[in-house]
């Protein structure tokens, strides 16, 4: 069998680095990777013992010695080297298990992203097997993923509700003309569900459980109609395992802060754009996207705020990534929207 240099290589690869999950694209094949951006790590060595999927089967049950974290925090890098041994674990699951190079790699980063931010992302994807890797804010990713059209004098208008983070954006030609990133997304309704229960029912529960009820009984907007869910945990009384039905009311009070912060954010970007781009957004109005657009009526409590058109996105977990790798379809719009990063 005759040997190419060219072998040595995969395709050209997208990464969307979320603070909860991870997707990887690979040119021509789709969506390769998606796991949780979790890491379990031996107390004692420091070494990472598990990621993803497999990391998320600890979370909550872990040994004293193991501990399960997010090496992301609000959509930016916590611990760059967990993060990094996390993303090159991801980047070989996503050739298939080969230990070979891929050619390029783009990832996403906050439009706002700090000077320290961005060392951070640098440290990460140095010595992940990567020739070169692209930046693109976050805003333009998503427009693209969701099919608009960024390179028109018009303005769109995108809001990405995920896990650690919500991205607000207004782009046209091909740019950013006004972003806003909110530090906070479903982990942060998690942890309130979390505190509700605890100071409320006196019962602790998990990340997972609250997640769970978050997406069962969650809304945006107050429920129509009263739903329950059975949930275990630790009475924190007694001592013991208690078991007890918990509301959808309950739940919509538990978050409506942060939703109520997460549609403040959106009216104050409104607030802030020209005239005429206020003009467009009234017509074209705005795409929701990300994990929590999924979220019941997250759609109507931002339309009644804003008094817009409010669309949710066709599956909007992945928006992201699927602009990130249409833009290998487009060099030209590439070469104009993504950073370099020196890898070498």
């Amino acid at each position: 069998m005759k040997f190419s240099f060219s072998d040595m290589f995969t395709e050209d690869l997208a990464v969307d680095l979320g603070t909860v999950h991870t997707f990887i694209y690979g040119r021509g094949r789709g969506m390769v990777v998606n796991e949780p951006s979790l890491v379990a790590v031996d107390r004692l060595t420091s070494e990472v013992i598990a990621v993803g999927n497999e990391a998320l089967e600890m979370l909550g049950r872990s040994p004293e010695d193991v501990e399960v974290a997010y090496p992301m925090r609000e959509g930016v890098v916590a611990d760059s080297t967990l993060t990094q041994k996390m993303l090159a674990k991801f980047l070989r699951k996503a050739r298939g298990g080969r230990a070979r190079l891929s050619r390029r790699l783009i990832m996403n980063v906050p439009s706002d992203i700090t000077s320290v931010e961005r060392f951070a992302i640098n440290a990460v994807v140095k010595g992940i097997g990567v020739s070169r890797v692209y930046l693109v804010d976050e805003g333009l990713a998503v427009a693209i993923g969701v099919k608009l059209s960024i390179n028109d004098m018009q303005a769109s208008m995108v809001v990405d509700i995920g896990g650690g983070k919500t991205s607000i954006a207004v782009v046209a030609n091909a740019g950013i003309v006004e972003s806003k990133t909110l530090r906070l997304g479903g982990l942060d309704m998690d942890h309130a569900i979390i505190e509700y229960v605890k100071q409320q029912r006196r019962v602790l529960i998990g990340e997972r459980t609250a997640e769970r009820l978050k997406m069962v009984l969650g809304s945006a907007t107050p429920p129509l109609e009263e739903h329950k869910s059975v949930v275990k945990g630790q009475n924190l009384s007694e001592g013991g395992p208690e078991v007890i039905e918990v509301s959808s009311s309950e739940i919509h009070a538990a978050i409506d802060g942060q939703i109520k912060q997460i549609v403040e954010a959106v009216r104050n970007v409104l607030e802030s754009i020209p005239p005429e781009v206020a003009g467009d957004i009234h017509d074209t109005g705005l795409v929701i996207t990300g994990g929590m657009s999924l979220l019941a009526g997250m759609d109507t409590r931002i339309g009644k705020a804003t008094k817009l058109h409010v669309t949710v996105a066709e599956s909007p977990r992945q928006s992201v990534g699927r602009g990130l790798i249409l833009l290998y379809e487009n060099p030209l719009l590439l070469r104009r929207v993504a950073r370099n990063v020196e890898v070498g």
